[in-house]
């Protein structure tokens, strides 16, 4: 009788165990294909924040992150 009742406990475990991880697999967000590679990333001379090279502000070789902090940097200098 008890090792009955520990072999029906066991089946349950396994079977609790393999259903919370067939969950967790679909409840993962899938991996996108289309995901961007890396930017080309510059820093902002002002802030030091780093911004995608297609966003930066650009000034000779210095790079801004906005037109505020491109005119904060003229004036600084």
């Amino acid at each position: 009788m008890f090792k009955s009742l520990l072999i029906i406990i066991f089946v349950a475990l396994i079977l609790w165990a393999a259903r919370s991880f067939t969950m967790r697999l679909k409840n993962r967000p899938p991996i996108s294909p289309n995901k961007p590679a890396n930017k080309d990333m510059r820093q902002c001379m002002q802030c030091k924040t780093y911004i995608p090279s297609e966003d930066a502000i650009m000034q000779g070789d210095k790079s801004f992150c906005s037109s505020q902090h491109l005119e904060d940097w003229n004036k600084s200098v």
